[in-house]
């Protein structure tokens, strides 16, 4: 119930000081200084919003503070969870507080699946009626966005600069070509008939077109509504079964992360790329691979061909609620022992490697409307939210 007042000037015994240098390459370390007055010290700005965080987190554990010094920084560059809103709707009251928990442990990047599908043997066995849903507003194509719960554009800008002013990047996450029903069922005659509706179709132009049109919509102008750096363009669990397939699958890959990189962002995918092995060239370079499972993505072959990895290893880091298989809550303990960004499933790569940027864990809503709520999925996140933090700073 205390409200400090803010002043500028000479410090006094007691006062709480912060000061702000102008190094910006160093922009999450910080030092924290505890004698006549308790000092806050960064380079840039994020890192002296993380002294504040820490001084925070002294003062809950007891009315008196040590003197001394502290200096710290992150393992890793990336730090982050993401969270399927495709197949269960959070809204953005819940994104906004979830934002302010990560930043609180320092946790940096928040990727919002936009899309997906339930499936479909749990609907009659009929993508006409399997639950499919696009999470944000769209001009281009009326009526894509879900009735039952999605992101108006000016509502999606505001949380992405909501989360930037706490130091949280949002990679907003626009999946396709497989997890795509949600498109096929807006625009049958994209869809697979050969390998499943929530397959979009590789041969057909119009495909083409119609995912051109929906990431231009968020991706031009001079007021876009995806504000960051970062756009993941999905591209995972695609059909390998023919080899013509594979490499037309490579080919939309390449195409998708060139067109995003065409507005100014950096491309993040999924690993697929062992699954879909083909002759057909993929952009590598400056490109973002969320590692996942080392049968779709071997990580050892995607770091020699030059992508940077997100460490999201399914065996260690996914949690599906109540789904009977991966983790309804995340085996904290054992992760808190035993993992770092380092362990991409089996493979064990050395502490800090430069191509392993980070971490992440995730939220699946695979049994869409199972009855789980978002004060449920809330109560699984939060100890993994802490547990990961610790891990990657």
């Amino acid at each position: 119930g205390y409200r400090p007042q803010i002043v500028t000037g000479k410090s006094q015994p007691g006062d709480v000081v912060l000061k702000l240098g102008k190094n910006k390459t160093k922009t999450e370390n910080y030092t924290v200084e505890v004698g006549k007055t308790v000092e806050l010290s960064a380079d840039a700005r994020q890192g002296l919003y993380y002294a504040t965080r820490t001084f925070l987190q002294l003062t809950e554990k007891s009315k008196e503070i040590p003197c001394g010094r502290v200096t710290d920084r992150p393992s890793y560059a990336l730090r982050g969870f993401m969270i399927d809103c495709g197949r269960k709707f959070f809204p953005m009251s819940y994104l906004k507080k979830l934002v302010r928990v990560m930043s609180y442990y320092k946790m940096n990047t928040l990727q919002v699946h936009l899309n997906d599908n339930g499936f479909k043997q749990f609907f009659d066995q009929d993508w006409d009626k399997t639950y499919a849903a696009f999470r944000l507003e769209s001009d281009k194509f009326p009526g894509l966005a879900a009735p039952d719960g999605h992101y108006t554009k000016d509502e999606f800008r505001a949380f992405q600069l909501f989360a930037d002013s706490l130091g949280v990047e949002i990679i907003p996450e626009i999946d396709v070509p497989a997890h795509s029903l949600a498109f096929t069922q807006y625009k049958p005659s994209i869809g697979s008939q050969k390998y499943g509706m929530d397959h979009l179709d590789l041969f057909k132009p119009e495909t083409y077109e119609f995912v051109d049109a929906l990431f231009r919509e968020y991706l031009e102008g001079r007021n876009p509504v995806f504000t960051g750096k970062r756009v993941h363009i999905g591209t995972d669990e695609y059909s390998n079964k023919k080899q013509d397939v594979v490499e037309k699958f490579r080919a939309f890959t390449d195409h998708y992360i060139r067109f995003v990189e065409g507005f100014g962002k950096q491309a993040c995918v999924w690993g697929a790329l062992t699954h879909a092995k083909g002759e057909t060239p993929v952009k590598s370079e400056n490109v973002l691979m969320s590692a996942w499972y080392n049968g779709y993505a071997d990580p050892k072959e995607m770091i020699k061909q030059g992508y940077d990895l997100i460490s999201i290893p399914d065996g260690y880091l996914y949690i599906v609620p109540a789904a009977g298989y991966y983790y309804d809550y995340l085996n904290t303990e054992m992760l808190y022992k035993e993992w770092t960004p380092a362990h991409v499933g089996k493979e064990v790569f050395p502490e800090k490697h430069k191509q392993i940027k980070g971490g992440m864990f995730a939220v699946w809503n695979d049994h869409a409307g199972n009855g789980i709520s978002t004060k449920d999925i809330h109560y699984r996140v939060f100890p993994a939210m802490q547990t990961l933090a610790v891990k990657m700073w």
